[in-house]
């Protein structure tokens, strides 16, 4: 990632809109926050093949109930094969509603439920609390799935940048627990280390364009994610990269582009995943930049990573049936 050159490195159609990505404010979370939100694009319209439900799932063991939205096709009867999903934002940002479109589209594309869990954002809630949210939600797919509309033997935990870094420390946690594994873990870009060690996240110290990923944002969102733990005893369930033992973990997809921030931190996460005997399908898109899974896709490589998320998704389900 040395000597980054945006016009030399980024996927020509994605260079056309790299002006209209947010103008990141560095000074502090909330102002990372204002720039995010700035170029938030409006709701998007219902998909009229889709039904979008906002739910609570009541908490478990004293902890606070989660909001969630269900996606499910309009026609489907019985249980269907499930996603949980956990939207991304550096674990600072980030929303239901801005997930919409692309899960509209997941559903339709396969035929699946979906449950999009509205976590805790950091600071003011860090590490522990988003995780627990989503480990809330999961257990309670698992307990009654008759009233979600899930199948539990066909369910996938997955995300984008930090919410895929919550699914990975999520199966962590249920490893560790003795919980079931999804049938996949989906992570597209997770946002794993807070260390700094890979040249990829070093090289951002200048990225080349105000609208990518900057390294300065990403260590104040780990910091307030983390919260107290900063710089100390950070366990692998908050910090995925850091766990010394991956096996026994769930068959996990990983997506990423070749001029992401976080492309050799999730290489390296992606062969240690192997290593262990986890069954591991990594992708690395030419040119695709942090947050490159969109919908629908604006390039020929983000039109292929929506395809393979499809497809891997697809197998996931089948596999169980």
């Amino acid at each position: 990632m040395a000597g980054f050159d945006v016009t030399k490195r980024v996927e020509p159609g994605t260079l056309a809109k790299l002006d209209g990505l947010a103008r990141w404010d560095l000074r502090s979370i909330e102002t990372i926050r204002r720039s995010y939100g700035a170029v938030n694009p409006p709701p998007t319209p219902p998909n009229p093949l889709v039904t979008r439900t906002d739910d609570i799932v009541p908490g478990i063991d004293g902890r606070p109930d989660v909001r969630v939205r269900r996606y499910r096709p309009v026609y489907a009867d019985g249980p269907l094969p499930g996603l949980l999903w956990l939207h991304g934002g550096a674990y600072v940002m980030g929303t239901l509603d801005e997930n919409d479109d692309r899960l509209d589209r997941m559903v339709v594309e396969t035929g699946c439920a979906v449950v999009s869990v509205d976590w805790r954002l950091a600071p003011e809630h860090p590490y522990p609390e988003g995780l627990d949210d989503a480990e809330t939600v999961w257990l309670r797919l698992l307990k009654d799935p008759t009233a979600y509309g899930v199948d539990p033997t066909r369910l996938v935990i997955g995300g984008a940048s930090a919410g895929a870094g919550l699914a990975a420390g999520l199966c962590l946690r249920l490893r560790d627990l003795g919980v079931a594994q999804p049938v996949l873990q989906l992570l597209i870009y997770p946002m794993l280390d807070d260390r700094e060690l890979t040249p990829s996240i070093r090289a951002r110290e200048d990225p080349g364009h105000w609208g990518l990923w900057h390294l300065r944002a990403n260590r104040l969102c780990w910091d307030a994610y983390l919260g107290g733990l900063s710089g100390g005893d950070v366990p692998p369930e908050a910090a995925p990269a850091r766990a010394a033992d991956l096996a026994s973990l769930a068959p996990a997809f990983l997506g990423i582009g070749d001029v992401d921030a976080f492309v050799d931190e999730n290489l390296d996460y992606a062969a240690r995943l192997a290593r262990a005997g986890v069954p591991t399908e990594l992708h690395v898109y030419p040119g695709v930049i942090h947050g490159g899974f969109g919908a629908p896709p604006s390039t020929p490589r983000t039109a292929q990573f929506l395809r393979d998320i499809y497809a891997a998704l697809a197998s996931a389900f089948a596999a169980q049936r």
